[in-house]
């Protein structure tokens, strides 16, 4: 987008409303769809194409800006050619900016390299008149994109090129000129081409997933997919749980993470009568929200939003590389122009107007960035642009919370011990159940599963409220019941712990964790779970380690004892346990404060403040929907070896970037001073200058090897 008002979005809107589409071509899984709204300048591309893509089914889209036509690539499915058309019959507004579009995107265009060479190669037999005129034909755009650019921009790499085609026209040397044509236009199609692959690739793994959602009809609540969800239904949301639609809130106040859609970084208060959208996260407290708009108009929205964020973000090597890139352009200007006076050498200023800087340097940094995004994708791994990439590659420090992230988090009931004697194993276990249901949390989860294996019946209750890291509480009938940590019931509601401390010694070494149920401010019995240690986990921090991390360290809620086994197993330098959400929060910024590049990796949504601390935040596939939204990686697969992966590719990544940019200011400033001094000929300069160039990219387009990773995985 540039800074030019359209002025007539609204119009666009309007259109948007009633956009007429005509199906113009069909085949099985291929459908092609014509709309004036589609070459309107409002219209935001990158935007619209993810909307479509993150439908699910679909497999390829295409805008073809000019011709007013979309092409969309789909399973085959008469369903998803149906939802197709609904969902383009009203596109959302979100695909209408206040700001006129610019597509900025060099077409692949493979007929127009071909026409190139062909001309190149017919030329050398052709007689000087006709040369001449398919010459000029030929490089004519050029020239004219190249007038235009020092117009509106000044002087950039567009200028250059077209001054250093247009002297070799004035001097009748066509032969350069379109071997210089080719050249450039082999490189926008190697750039183009990289670009388009990773980010359709990048839209691929950031389809949506259907989620199921709490609907409360008749004072009763039931869990239905979130695709079922209709208009005017009441949803039920909690702390950690994802809004699935857009509404108005009529019951309850909570904290709402914006970010994935405002990129606000501090959470909202959202209270009865306040509307709140779908994407958002609540972060602490339990709402009830009126339903206005569902499915695919608020959830393909969301995820195109958060794709485009994640492709458009430049790394800052990138953005350095662009700002030197085209500050060296008026610096070639100014030589060739100092040769021709002081020479009134035409053929040799036509050599230094050759070689410029800015080809090699500004494409090959986004091109190692988009192919490192394509690797780590293909891996697994989900990194959100350029500068994620980066402040990986600067971390020495790597942080693990431990539930779910260092274990597996798949927690299962070990022992239900009943304190009462009217109260059986089973009942406890499905009185803790009855309340646990409605917490997005691995242990809550370990007890409703062990519950419903048994089939045991639930209790009726009243509304629960959720303690953030502590627990949760719900009245049965006229009685309290509280269901959480020590910590919790023993100082926060004085619950007498005084006839457990054998049975908590026993379990507790035994390597479990505790969870405690009161019932009218009686402890009435203990539940206990294990967790297990990921069997990869050791081998992923001694990668890490020979990654240069220096540091690996381990922060958890969890006994010391049981704390210290892990780290010990694992080799890990440190650890931290018996530690509140803030806790971890307020150790990430010691870490930091000491000169410290921390990643900090987490799967929960107690986990969402220390990612948002760290320098990298990092989400287990299995994450909080906060978690993911929230941190700079997502891990798409199960396990910790993405982790390794992602500093691999960061480290690589940014040496490759070092490299390239070394040679292309190695290679062009001795072609620079060949052509100053008259050794080489516009044509070689432009042959050693353009090859070059399209060797750093292919040495971009290679990326980096990740056979350690493979390994890794094998291991």
């Amino acid at each position: 987008m540039n800074s030019e008002s359209s002025g007539s979005a609204s119009q666009v809107g309007e259109m948007l409303a009633g956009a007429d589409l005509e199906i113009a071509h069909e085949l099985p899984g291929r459908i092609r769809l014509k709309g004036p709204f589609l070459s309107h300048p409002a219209l935001d591309i990158p935007f619209f194409e993810g909307y479509i893509m993150a439908i699910e089914g679909i497999d390829d889209v295409r805008i073809n800006h000019k011709a007013s036509s979309i092409v969309i690539e789909y399973s085959g499915n008469s369903d998803i050619r149906d939802r197709i058309l609904s969902s383009l019959a009203i596109p959302p507004q979100e695909a209408v900016s206040d700001q006129r579009y610019i597509d900025t995107r060099t077409e692949a265009d493979v007929s127009g390299i071909i026409m190139s060479l062909v001309v190149l190669l017919v030329l050398p037999i052709l007689p000087m008149r006709l040369k001449a005129v398919i010459s000029w034909l030929s490089v004519s755009p050029l020239i004219l994109e190249g007038a235009a650019t020092l117009v509106t921009k000044g002087l950039k790499v567009e200028v250059l090129d077209a001054t250093a085609v247009s002297l070799a026209m004035l001097r009748r040397d066509y032969f350069t000129a379109n071997a210089v044509h080719l050249l450039l236009r082999t490189g926008d199609y190697i750039k183009h081409t990289t670009e388009t692959n990773s980010d359709r690739l990048i839209r691929s793994l950031l389809k949506p997933k259907t989620g199921m959602a709490w609907v409360e009809k008749d004072g009763t609540e039931s869990q239905i997919p979130v695709t079922e969800i209709l208009p005017g239904q009441l949803v039920v949301v909690g702390t950690g749980d994802l809004i699935p639609i857009d509404g108005r809130i009529e019951q309850g106040t909570a904290l709402v993470n914006q970010a994935s859609v405002t990129g606000e970084s501090v959470p909202v208060r959202k209270e009865v009568g306040d509307t709140v959208m779908s994407g958002t996260v609540v972060e602490e407290g339990r709402i009830k929200i009126r339903a206005v708009s569902v499915g695919r108009e608020t959830t393909t929205a969301r995820i195109s939003r958060y794709i485009e964020s994640s492709l458009k973000t430049k790394s800052i090597a990138q953005r350095e590389s662009e700002k030197l890139a085209d500050s060296l352009v008026p610096l070639t200007f100014a030589l060739g122009g100092l040769m021709a006076v002081l020479t009134r050498d035409l053929k040799r200023a036509a050599a230094v107007f050759m070689v410029d800087y800015s080809c090699a340097i500004k494409l090959s940094t986004p091109v190692c960035i988009k192919i490192a995004m394509y690797q780590a994708g293909k891996e697994g791994v989900l990194v959100k642009g350029g500068q994620a990439i980066e402040a990986m590659a600067e971390v020495d420090t790597i942080v693990f919370d431990k539930t779910g992230t260092i274990t597996t988090g798949q927690f299962e009931v070990t022992d239900c011990i009943s304190l009462v004697k009217d109260l059986d194993s089973d009942g406890l276990l499905a009185l803790a159940a009855s309340a646990e249901e409605h917490y997005s949390h691995p242990i809550a989860d370990a007890v409703v599963r062990a519950a419903k294996k048994k089939s045991l019946a639930f209790y009726d209750h009243s509304e629960v409220d959720f303690i953030v890291a502590h627990g949760v509480a719900t009245y049965v009938g006229e009685k309290r019941l509280l269901i959480g940590n020590e910590h919790f019931l023993k100082e926060d509601e004085g619950i007498d712990f005084s006839h457990v401390p054998e049975i908590k010694s026993r379990l507790a070494g035994e390597g479990k964790a505790l969870l405690f149920v009161a019932l009218d401010s009686r402890l009435i019995g203990v539940i206990a779970l294990r967790d297990t240690i990921r069997p990869e986990a050791r081998a992923v921090i001694e990668r890490l380690k020979e990654l240069r991390v220096k540091r690996t360290v381990m922060l958890t809620g969890d006994h010391h004892s049981r704390a210290r086994a892990i780290a010990e197993s694992l080799g890990l330098d440190e650890f931290y346990s018996e530690l509140l959400p803030e806790d971890k929060v307020a150790k990430i910024a010691e870490f930091q404060a000491s000169g410290s590049k921390v990643a900090f990796v987490g799967d929960g949504i107690n986990d969402a403040p220390a990612m948002m601390a760290a320098d990298v935040g990092i989400s287990m596939a299995q994450g909080s929907d906060i978690a993911r939204a929230t941190a700079e990686t997502v891990l798409l697969e199960e396990g910790l070896v993405g982790v390794a992966l992602a500093r691999e590719v960061s480290v690589k990544t940014m040496g490759l970037i070092r490299t390239n940019f070394g040679l292309a200011v190695g290679i062009n400033s001795s072609i620079l001073i060949g052509a100053t001094l008259g050794w080489l000929s516009p044509l070689a300069s432009a042959i050693l200058h353009n090859t070059s160039t399209v060797g750093i990219l292919l040495n971009a387009l290679t990326g980096v090897s990740l056979e350690q990773n493979q390994a890794l995985k094998e291991r």
